[in-house]
């Protein structure tokens, strides 16, 4: 094309355009399970090998260069943003899921709040039902400075998404030193707090990489198609710009 003095920009630029709504196919798809097409994740994998092949084109369309004028610099950055943030999706589509399925239970993300709730009113009954029983506020002490607030609402977001226990081993093994001063009757119930708190760990673990998956979305849809806005409003102008040159 350029021995015949083409504009292979403007071909190149339209192609790149197509492969990037051909992209976002994969999200209307997601969102129309009941139609008999293809497979989700053999949609994933057209998506990322289009992904990746749409940076090449990138790449030859800007001729491996820096661009010039701001309309550019901006589709150029918007470009790179969504490329990246489709990097950091599509590793986090592979580590998180499998990472879920190790650590315990699968839970529904919109169940979340409701189960954290029914544990923690399991705990305080527990915690009510020790002191009635055994005349001893040990777990009760306990429970008041190590674990109201842990099962008052989600914790250690951070830690569960590098996938540390540690927060899980400091809370048992602060139980388990309870346990030279408990009698009979409050080991069981000190057993059954020790549940409850994996229970709750598994759910902030959960929540954490769930909300991880979900919301990488919310970066990379919208530029997106902030990316395909601009993308039009670029590839309109250069077109006209090609045709009243001649």
């Amino acid at each position: 094309m350029e021995i015949g003095l083409r504009p292979t920009a403007v071909w190149s630029g339209l192609a790149l355009l197509a492969v990037v709504l051909g992209l976002t196919l994969f999200n209307a798809r997601k969102k129309l399970p009941f139609l008999p097409l293809i497979r989700a994740s053999v949609w994933m994998r057209i998506h990322s090998y289009a992904g990746w092949f749409a940076a090449i084109l990138f790449l030859l369309h800007i001729q491996f260069r820096v661009p010039r004028g701001t309309l550019e610099i901006a589709l150029a950055l918007l470009f790179v943003g969504v490329t990246l943030s489709g990097i950091v999706g599509l590793s986090l589509s592979r580590l998180l899921p499998a990472r879920l399925t190790r650590h315990g239970e699968e839970v529904i993300f919109e169940r979340i709040p409701a189960l954290r709730l029914q544990l923690r009113a399991r705990v305080e009954a527990l915690v009510v039902s020790s002191v009635a029983e055994t005349d001893s506020s040990t777990l009760a002490d306990f429970y008041a400075a190590r674990l109201a607030n842990y099962f008052a609402r989600p914790r250690d977001w951070w830690r569960h998404v590098i996938g540390s226990d540690g927060p899980l081993h400091e809370r048992l093994i602060g139980l388990a030193a309870l346990d030279r001063y408990l009698n009979d009757k409050e080991r069981p119930l000190a057993a059954a707090i020790a549940e409850c708190i994996r229970a709750k760990d598994n759910l902030d673990h959960s929540r954490a990489c769930q909300s991880l998956l979900k919301g990488w979305l919310f970066t990379h849809i919208p530029l997106t198609h902030a990316l395909i806005i601009v993308a039009v409003v670029h590839g309109v102008l250069a077109w006209a710009f090609t045709r009243g040159g001649g």
